[in-house]
């Protein structure tokens, strides 16, 4: 575990609790709720979440009748999500403990900003690797006008990418069919979301 992994888990260990008590802000969980839909639309028996945290997400995705697995850095996340009566896994977004084709569609919110250097092109690796050809995969990060990697006062990394970079980096997972931003601040930090058909 790198340095800026450590930090990242020392600081939601403390805050995973709190967090579990926060609803989902609206629009994440429009946003979760359409994934639901087009899970069922397309038949998608299974869900890998990358970054369950305490499983806000998940309980919403486990609640449409899919399958769900839950994989966070965090043991406070994972204990909080298999106490929520979720399938949760201690593991890195850039190592994932699971065989090739698993899952039917992927899901990952505010977690793959946290990666620095070359992580977020391994990440994508690893779910283009666990996730069947064909598959949904939906991406949320926060992004910035002005890229570049950040550390916060509370010591948690953020790469911070354009929205032209991450689509550029999301084609290595497939082909990317939706792409949108909102929560737009004053200094060009703004939330980025993309769908991308696995392949």
């Amino acid at each position: 575990m790198n340095d800026i992994e450590a930090r990242l888990k020392d600081f939601y260990s403390g805050d995973m609790a709190d967090r579990a008590e926060r609803a989902l802000d609206d629009e994440r969980l429009r946003r979760v709720q359409a994934f639901t839909d087009r899970l069922r639309a397309t038949g998608a028996g299974s869900v890998l979440e990358v970054g369950c945290g305490a499983g806000r997400d998940g309980l919403v995705l486990a609640g449409s009748g899919v399958a769900y697995t839950g994989v966070d850095l965090t043991p406070e996340a994972v204990r909080i999500c298999r106490d929520r009566g979720l399938v949760a896994v201690e593991a890195s977004a850039v190592d994932l403990p699971f065989a090739d084709d698993t899952f039917d569609a992927a899901w990952s919110m505010s977690t793959l900003m946290h990666l620095p250097g070359d992580g977020l092109a391994r990440a994508l690796g690893e779910l283009r690797r666990v996730v069947r050809a064909g598959g949904t995969a939906e991406i949320g990060v926060w992004g910035h006008s002005d890229p570049a990697e950040r550390t916060r006062d509370d010591g948690r990394y953020f790469l911070h990418r354009s929205d032209e970079q991450l689509r550029a980096e999301l084609e290595a997972l497939g082909e990317v069919v939706a792409f949108a931003t909102w929560g737009w601040k004053d200094d060009g930090k703004h939330y980025q979301w993309a769908r991308a058909v696995v392949g």
